[in-house]
């Protein structure tokens, strides 16, 4: 990858997992974490922020094919895949019933008893995704061996605590653990690209004097 975009791709990476991380705790902390969340006065705008920050996550995803180079390359395209299709179903498209339709309901007659029975299949094939993406991941991530192991565990953590059918705002503590990951893995792109430019300058300047 060239250097700018690939930079542009990290700070989307670093934006993102902030926008998010913080979008959706303060959206949690400020209206609860029962049904009537949906009918805060504040719930639908934080989570909005979160959703936003999802976008530019999804955004910044090739960065992670730039951070391990040519090393395993099919496992990581396999992983770049699990996580962008778990994003954009489950926080984006499930996000958005959360962020607009629930609180519309919960304003208009109350919410429904139980969610459409067609949504959990939706969320299924997303899940399956998640679960073989990040083990690939992880293991593309282990045999590259430039970032933290600690890396590595919050990858193969993150799909197990998917599928464990959390509630409530601890629902998304496989996100946050995602978005530090990938944050650790827009701080790793930024030191190398700004790294790299400086030798490439030194190289060219013999040639043009």
């Amino acid at each position: 990858m060239h250097r700018t975009p690939t930079r542009l791709y990290a700070w989307s990476l670093l934006a993102g997992a902030a926008l998010a991380t913080g979008g959706y705790l303060a959206a949690f902390l400020a209206n609860g974490n029962g049904d009537a969340r949906f009918a805060g006065s504040s719930w639908t705008a934080l989570y909005t922020i979160a959703l936003f920050g999802d976008v530019l996550v999804i955004l910044g995803l090739p960065a992670l094919v730039h951070v391990h180079g040519d090393r395993s390359r099919t496992l990581t395209l396999i992983g770049y895949v699990g996580v962008m299709v778990p994003m954009v179903v489950l926080n984006i498209g499930e996000g958005s019933i959360e962020a607009f339709v629930k609180p519309y309901f919960a304003t208009h007659g109350g919410l429904l008893a139980h969610d459409l029975p067609g949504l959990a299949a939706y969320e299924a094939p997303a899940l399956l995704v998640l679960l073989v993406g990040m083990i690939c991941l992880a293991v593309a991530t282990f045999r590259a061996g430039v970032l933290p192991r600690w890396v590595v565990v919050l990858f193969l953590v993150v799909p197990v605590l998917g599928a464990a059918g959390l509630s409530g705002g601890i629902s998304l503590l496989p996100d946050y653990l995602l978005f530090i990951a990938l944050s650790a893995v827009g701080v790793h792109t930024l030191r190398t690209t700004g790294e790299a430019e400086p030798a490439m300058t030194a190289v060219r300047q013999p040639a043009s004097a």
